[in-house]
């Protein structure tokens, strides 16, 4: 019954209303997919960003001294047993050393945090972020005196790959080292950009006179589905020792967090909207449908039909209208998508946005999880709807008219 009153109902005025919600339902459907896949980008790759340069947790001791990394020291047996007793959370423990230093070029004389990677660890992931070059080479006998530094430091100071610089430490005592620039990275991220560079860890053990089992601390790398929530937290505290301090990446990166919060509020506002809009439309149209076919609700009850079977019949037919609409709405916000993902159409302010294009995260959960909530909302508004024209009894109302 439903198909033949679609049918018949091709040239009235119900179809071209249809036709237009079927188009707003598209655009809406390829909006919100569009906007939550953008906005899983962002967290995706900024968190990656910042995991990849800082892991998850940092472990340090407390050293009571303003100074970030003071030469304080870390052994190995302080941590050993995360490993053994998070092996479902931590991907990896990796050990690094660090060091404050100043760097001198002819232009003039930056601060930078030097950190020591562990030549024993594999850096894939820092090596993404190269613009040029490479990471100091960590496979030699002996430390190298290297340094991999920002693109952001290396146009401020006019430093240029091959290049060799000056530095020297603060602390504990003053010394010099000339270092060549190997690689230059680029995240877009300043706080990491405009202070952080790397060298071999055994050169910043070798210039505090440690041995080489003494680190400034140790990085904790998850594993991909594991969240660093607070109680991961609690549970990795007991498992070091008391002098040790625990720091969320979060925690030190919290401007960046704070703003993927605002861009996550904004686009719920944002999505929230475009479904209030659509099931208001979604309603006006069953009322027109209900308005315009009094004639045939009239002959079904005199023939007999409940109630219930007339509203199933506009029931269906707005759901094949809503089905109908996302599915163009998912062709449409797909196909956008998969163009953006591949050819980065839409580029950003790195300055601004922390990137150079628009990212978009192409998982099959980006795709399910939104289609299911606008399915779900537009069916909740239709089913009430119709509910409230029941309780206002329009089928009899349309009868007697």
């Amino acid at each position: 019954m439903a198909n033949r009153v679609r049918q018949r109902s091709s040239g009235v005025f119900s179809a071209t209303i249809s036709k237009i919600v079927t188009l707003s339902i598209a655009i809406g459907t390829a909006a919100i997919l569009i906007a939550s896949m953008v906005l899983i980008g962002f967290q995706k790759e900024i968190t990656k960003k910042i995991t990849t340069f800082a892991g998850d947790f940092e472990i340090a001791k407390y050293s009571g001294l303003v100074a970030p990394y003071t030469p304080t020291s870390v052994q190995v047996g302080q941590v050993s047993r995360l490993m053994a007793d998070l092996p479902s959370a931590i991907e990896k423990v990796i050990p690094f050393t660090q060091m404050l230093m100043l760097i001198h070029t002819s232009v003039g004389v930056e601060g930078i945090s030097c950190k020591g990677i562990d030549p024993i660890a594999v850096h894939t992931a820092l090596e993404e972020y190269l613009v040029v070059g490479r990471l100091p080479h960590l496979t030699k006998a002996t430390y190298q005196n290297e340094l991999c530094l920002s693109h952001h430091l290396a146009q401020k100071l006019s430093i240029a790959l091959g290049d060799s610089v000056v530095v020297h430490t603060v602390h504990p005592t003053v010394r010099y080292r000339k270092l060549k620039i190997v690689g230059i990275y680029c995240t877009y991220l300043s706080d990491i950009d405009e202070n952080l560079a790397f060298c071999d860890m055994r050169l910043i053990q070798r210039l505090n006179n440690w041995s080489a089992e003494t680190v400034n601390g140790y990085t904790i790398f998850l594993k991909d589905y594991v969240t660093p929530t607070k109680a991961l937290r609690d549970t990795i505290l007991p498992l070091i020792d008391y002098d040790l301090r625990l720091i969320p990446t979060q925690r030190k990166y919290i401007t960046f967090y704070d703003w993927l919060a605002i861009i996550q509020k904004n686009t719920t506002i944002f999505v929230l909207f475009i479904l209030l809009v659509a099931g208001c439309t979604m309603v006006a149209t069953l009322i027109v449908q209900l308005m315009e076919r009094s004639y045939m609700v009239a002959i079904l009850k005199a023939l007999g039909a409940y109630d219930g079977q007339v509203y199933a019949i506009l029931l269906y037919n707005s759901l094949r209208t809503l089905c109908i609409g996302m599915l163009y709405g998912n062709i449409l916000g797909l196909g956008l998508s998969f163009l953006q993902a591949h050819y980065r159409c839409i580029t950003l302010e790195p300055a601004l946005y922390y990137m150079r294009y628009v990212p978009i995260y192409t998982h099959w959960k980006a795709i399910l999880f939104p289609n299911l909530l606008i399915f779900t909302t537009l069916f909740i508004a239709l089913y009430f709807s119709l509910k409230w024209l029941r309780q206002k009894k329009i089928i009899e109302t349309l009868q007697e008219g």
